[in-house]
């Protein structure tokens, strides 16, 4: 079978996800022609495809989030502000999923949750099937229990995700543990990266911290000093010139994140879903600090207490993570993530008849 892959290329999580099923597909015997990714500078490739990526490229100008640089929250009114001068180009970019889609004729289309991804299949009616892939859209079960009191943002949410599955034949909805399915939304393993399994686990005593916003570090260093007995690995794409002497800066590096993740006692983290199920998987703790007014996010960190894999918190909170750390017992998330090989090769229809003894 042939595949072509819609990304939504800004952050890491959706990248990850890419990259896992095509190493699955292709080990599987099938292939995975071209991979188109929107991002918001398409001359520009994302930093874990450029590295990993094993499938030829195409970029297009997609979407993006915008964040208040003085509140850290995410800014609905300036995504929007930045996303209407940029219209025409984001048509070009239809045009262009259009084309090359028709240049490969694959036989599958996944859609990692891309905007214009799903207008591409509403207007253009692609011959091929389609399926949509994502942990948002876990979010669409009527099973899933959202935050109260975020009714709006609930809408906002789930109108996005419903824009990114027009024309989808099915969703497959990620999730950190076993869900029930509900009508056309059926829960799947996370797609992680294959190298963990690769990986033994111990506890080296110092706090792993990956920051999606530079502006937080700035918490960290507060805490750092406060207690200084604590070690921090922080992973951010900033330079920083003064660091507490219990802090080590390191650059994004997924290789480098991975091994640090194996070693740590637990991970602090914005709540992005591809983050926390790489440490549910090597059994590492979490603190969950959503960013602000960031719903999925919420969801996301809410989800993850309730499958026991750490803690939620609204703001950055050593001392609660501390406390979690003496009192949690590590649970093991393996035995649902190691089914993912076979889950989503059954979804996608491409199961591997039995030998029929005769």
């Amino acid at each position: 079978m042939k595949f072509a892959f819609i990304v939504q290329g800004e952050g890491r999580g959706h990248q990850t996800q890419a990259i896992s099923l095509a190493e699955m597909l292709i080990s599987n015997g099938h292939e995975v022609a071209v991979a188109l990714v929107g991002t918001i500078n398409p001359s520009k490739l994302p930093v874990l495809l450029a590295e990993k990526g094993n499938f030829k490229i195409e970029t297009f100008q997609s979407p993006s989030l915008v964040y208040d640089p003085k509140t850290k929250a995410l800014s609905l009114p300036k995504t929007v502000k930045n996303a209407l001068p940029n219209l025409r180009k984001y048509f070009s970019s239809i045009q262009k999923i259009r084309r090359v889609i028709d240049q490969h004729q694959p036989d599958i289309i996944i859609n990692f949750y891309d905007f214009l991804g799903g207008l591409y299949t509403a207007f253009c009616n692609p011959k091929a099937q389609v399926l949509c892939i994502g942990h948002q859209y876990l979010l669409l079960n009527r099973n899933f229990k959202h935050p109260k009191n975020h009714w709006f943002d609930r809408q906002i949410v789930n109108f996005n995700t419903r824009i990114t599955a027009l024309g989808a034949d099915k969703l497959l909805a990620l999730s950190f543990s076993e869900f029930p399915d509900d009508k056309g939304i059926v829960t799947v393993p996370p797609l992680l990266r294959n190298e963990l399994v690769y990986y033994s686990t111990d506890n080296y005593g110092y706090i792993l911290v990956y920051l999606t916003q530079a502006e937080l570090v700035s918490e960290i260093f507060d805490y750092a000093k406060e207690y200084p007995e604590v070690k921090f690995e922080v992973f951010i794409d900033k330079a920083i010139k003064e660091v507490p002497n219990n802090i080590n800066i390191n650059p994004i590096s997924s290789s480098v994140f991975i091994q640090k993740m194996a070693k740590c006692s637990g991970i602090i983290s914005t709540a992005g879903f591809e983050s926390v199920c790489e440490a549910m998987y090597l059994g590492k703790p979490a603190l969950m600090v959503p960013i602000k007014k960031h719903y999925e996010q919420l969801c996301n960190a809410l989800d993850a207490e309730r499958a026991r894999g750490g803690v939620y918190s609204p703001t950055i909170d050593v001392p609660l993570f501390l406390e979690y750390l003496k009192k949690q017992n590590s649970h093991n998330h393996q035995n649902w993530i190691n089914q993912s090989e076979s889950i989503f090769l059954r979804e996608l229809g491409l199961e591997v008849e039995e030998a029929v003894v005769v």
